[in-house]
């Protein structure tokens, strides 16, 4: 893709992903997108994502497991379909809620602002754990009709990441470790409209210094020339052919 092509996408997508000081606005969320292709993740932060069809179940999902953890907070419990998995072992949930719903709301969520590091990072998270030696732990409810892969966190390593230092820069104390709680259908082939969920949980180890490493090379690499397509990524030959369609 030459430069005519992006001015020609920049003139109908274009979404300012930096600031008038020139720090990229990063999101937990889309970080994953560096280690997948970063030719798509190039355009994502220089043009904006492709338009989608909003995943309404998924938020469904997500404010269901909201109000599910809220009522266990209450009893100071962990949901019974989580308390007895050993990782879990002293492990409670964050009580403070007028701490955490700023947190989990899309206009007060997380953020870290580096200015010597050239980027802006900003996110809403589902949960927080704390551990015994009160660290808190970040957490993400993914769902899923099926059983999730084994190698289903790599997606979600960064996004993690970027909830832990955001929460260490708050000034808490932040565990080695973050979890993935996935949620998915126990028999997909069930006529009942009343849909049983199996929780499995997916830790991902914390190390914020290789992070912020890697937080330095997104940035790098962001401020460098478009890498070109990525001739192994489905969406770039798609992007490709459907620029070549409409010259």
């Amino acid at each position: 893709m030459d430069k005519r092509q992006l001015d020609k996408l920049n003139k109908y997508f274009v979404i300012n992903m930096q600031t008038k000081e020139g720090l990229w606005k990063l999101s937990p969320s889309g970080l994953y997108g560096f280690d997948d292709c970063r030719a798509c993740f190039w355009m994502d932060q220089h043009i904006g994502r492709a338009p989608s069809i909003p995943m309404r179940l998924n938020d469904a999902m997500d404010e269901k497991m909201k109000h599910r953890y809220d009522f266990f907070r209450k009893l100071k419990k962990l949901p019974p379909e989580i308390a007895d998995k050993k990782e879990l072992k002293n492990i409670r949930l964050f009580e403070d809620l007028s701490v955490l719903d700023p947190w989990r709301n899309t206009f007060t969520a997380l953020k870290f602002t580096n200015e010597s590091g050239g980027y802006i990072l900003a996110g809403r998270l589902d949960e927080v754990f704390i551990n015994a030696e009160d660290e808190l732990i970040p957490v993400d409810f993914k769902s899923s009709g099926d059983q999730p892969k084994e190698d289903k966190q790599k997606y979600y390593r960064s996004q993690l990441h970027g909830y832990a230092l955001m929460l260490r820069e708050l000034g808490n104390k932040i565990a080695d470790i973050a979890y993935l709680v996935h949620y998915f259908t126990k028999d997909r082939n069930d006529s009942s409209l009343l849909m049983e969920f199996i929780a499995h949980l997916d830790p991902v180890k914390i190390k914020l210094t290789d992070f912020e490493k890697k937080l330095s090379e997104m940035v790098e690499f962001l401020n460098s020339d478009y890498p070109g397509s990525n001739r192994n990524c489905d969406r770039c030959v798609w992007v490709e052919k459907r620029s070549e369609l409409s010259q």
